[in-house]
């Protein structure tokens, strides 16, 4: 297997239900592909309607027996996070792993900070998760099982004074993380924060970088599977480039 390949899962998930957000494109692109050859049914969420259906069909084509409910959103805003929320909790009642995935790279500096810029960061890379988490908290709870991912960020650990806003964005995420498995590991519901480095994502269109060194979305999708698969709980998993300036 070269490393940019998602791993094949020798256990499957037949008939288990999985939440990706911002699935159409790059580290959440390849969590649904790990996902589907594990055998799960899908929800998918993203802002563009089109690329959705484009990903539904393609998995279709490969596991026609899966089904795949995709739904546009723009998790930046309030009510149409909830709604999204809303319409997978009345379809299905409850699911078995939620991935908050959906998020943004922006870089800001001090000298040029500004209140909008970090609403924004903070909308899309932390409300967007709780909000759509808060309402199946009770789900998992009542069913006593279940995983929630959090893609965080090396970054929720550190910070980078090029990308002032992202930092506190994803340090907020990861707080949330840890306060969540603090209270759900009681119900027997894992949850797991998963904090890539430099990834090869579309964040960095525009921004000269080496892109080819940075950690590939499969590297990340290889992570997630091996928290959902693994007996104990992967509290935190990180992944970073082999070359230690990226």
């Amino acid at each position: 297997m070269k490393p940019t390949d998602v791993g094949t899962w020798l256990i499957t998930f037949v008939g288990m239900k999985a939440i990706v957000t911002g699935a159409t494109k790059g580290i959440g692109r390849s969590i649904v592909m790990a996902l589907a050859g594990a055998g799960y049914d899908l929800g998918l969420g993203s802002r563009n309607l089109q690329d959705l259906e484009y990903l539904s069909r393609e998995i279709k084509a490969i596991y026609p027996h899966l089904e795949v409910i995709t739904k546009s959103c723009d998790f930046s805003q309030k009510f149409e996070t909830r709604n999204f929320a809303d319409t997978f909790i009345n379809y299905w009642g409850n699911i078995d792993v939620l991935v908050n995935n959906v998020g943004s790279y922006e870089e800001d500096a001090i000298d040029h900070f500004n209140e909008k810029r970090l609403e924004e960061m903070m909308n899309i890379n932390f409300m967007s998760a709780v909000r759509l988490t808060q309402p199946f908290v009770p789900e998992f709870k009542k069913k006593g099982s279940g995983h929630i991912i959090n893609i965080c960020s090396v970054l929720s650990k550190k910070t980078r004074k090029n990308a002032v806003s992202y930092s506190i964005s994803k340090h907020a995420l990861y707080t949330y993380t840890k306060l969540l498995r603090d209270d759900l590991r009681n119900f027997n519901v894992k949850v797991t924060a998963i904090l890539p480095g430099s990834t090869n994502t579309s964040s960095w269109d525009g921004i000269e970088a080496p892109v080819q060194e940075f950690v590939q979305p499969e590297d990340v999708a290889n992570g997630v599977m091996m928290a959902i698969t693994s007996n104990g709980m992967v509290e935190e998993l990180e992944i970073k480039p082999i070359n230690p300036n990226l």
